[in-house]
């Protein structure tokens, strides 16, 4: 009951500041003008919670606005992040501490669109092996992603609960490697996203899995927000606001809609277990929610929150480059207006 009650409040909040509460308004068809190429481009594989962007492309959403989106998939933040640096995509979606980093080096990026209000990053475990904090990592070993945020937050994560980074064995590699260490029971954890992985390997394994995510303990720098070159939403602005608003549009009916959402990334993966995939979307509504959405909807920065991660990322992320005014690294001029 109180799922659905949340799925609903989150698809009601992005009616609400994304529309008004209603569809009218919407740019017509735009099935008679020649459509501008844009490109999406993804962290890594195409999946559950990452669905919407397929199922605005279904639906007409990005069309609406004129666009001819190309939802692809990725090889990693940093990677999907110099491809829109070097303009040979348009999108990506990173996350805030990705994001960070990527500036200090020097990539023209800004955030135009935040979604996740807090971070899915999370330790998943053998439940067997009692963890439930960080501190129980003392002397286990964990899976993770080489060069991923949700390796990298892992030590902010140890660091922040004065837990000695030494006294954890943990394991980089790359996904599918990190995958069968935990599978085979070489690691008692492994890192990954509370609407992602956790559900794909509770489906897989035939025994009882524990999952506890960053942001319970003290390491929550918010999650998918969808940036663009720093030139594209000068010169194109119109671009930008028809692929945000498209987007939420896309957000919100597949929250209301997670089945219609899942037959979208069936089309593009078809080896993937349906019902997995819905659990993984069910599980995305409540990341969308937070105090600042509703005041100001759906894909709202937060100056504090922006904040909040940069000292973060500076004190345990290995963030070397500190922004006076955080505000340059997102926008929130393309959010519809209330």
């Amino acid at each position: 009951m109180e799922r659905r009650y949340v799925l609903r409040a989150a698809a009601a909040a992005i009616a609400a500041f994304a529309f008004g509460g209603s569809t009218e308004g919407l740019p017509s068809s735009a099935s008679a003008q020649q459509l501008t190429p844009v490109t999406v481009r993804l962290a890594f594989n195409y999946n559950g919670h990452r669905s919407p962007y397929l199922l605005g492309k279904d639906k007409g959403f990005y069309a609406e606005e004129g666009l001819d989106v190309q939802v692809l998939e990725g090889k990693g933040v940093t990677s999907s992040m110099q491809l829109v640096a070097s303009k040979q995509d348009t999108f990506a979606i990173v996350d805030p501490p990705s994001l960070m980093l990527g500036v200090a080096q020097g990539m023209p990026l800004r955030t135009v669109v935040q979604l996740y209000q807090r971070s899915p990053n999370a330790v998943t475990s053998w439940a067997s092996a009692n963890i439930s904090k960080p501190a129980d990592l003392v002397g286990k070993t964990v899976a993770t992603l080489q060069g991923d945020t949700t390796t990298t937050m892992l030590y902010a994560l140890l660091a922040r609960n004065g837990i000695d980074a030494g006294k954890v064995r943990i394991v980089a590699s790359d996904g599918g490697t990190r995958n069968q260490t935990f599978l085979a029971k070489r690691a008692e954890a492994i890192t990954g996203f509370t609407n992602d992985s956790y559900l794909s390997l509770r489906a897989t394994v035939n025994e009882p899995l524990a999952v506890f995510p960053y942001s319970d303990f003290g390491i929550d720098t918010m999650g998918d927000g969808v940036v663009a070159h720093s030139d594209t939403i000068r010169t194109n602005p119109k671009l930008v606001a028809g692929f945000v608003r498209a987007t939420l549009r896309a957000y919100r009916h597949a929250i209301e809609h997670p089945e219609e959402s899942i037959q979208s990334l069936m089309k593009v993966a078809p080896t993937l277990k349906p019902d997995v995939e819905v659990a993984k979307l069910k599980a995305t509504g409540p990341l969308l929610e937070s105090a600042d959405t509703k005041q100001h909807g759906v894909g709202y920065s937060s100056k504090e929150k922006w904040q909040a991660a940069q000292e973060l990322m500076l004190q345990f992320g290995g963030l070397s480059k500190k922004v006076d005014d955080v505000s340059v690294l997102y926008t929130n001029e393309f959010l519809p207006k209330k």
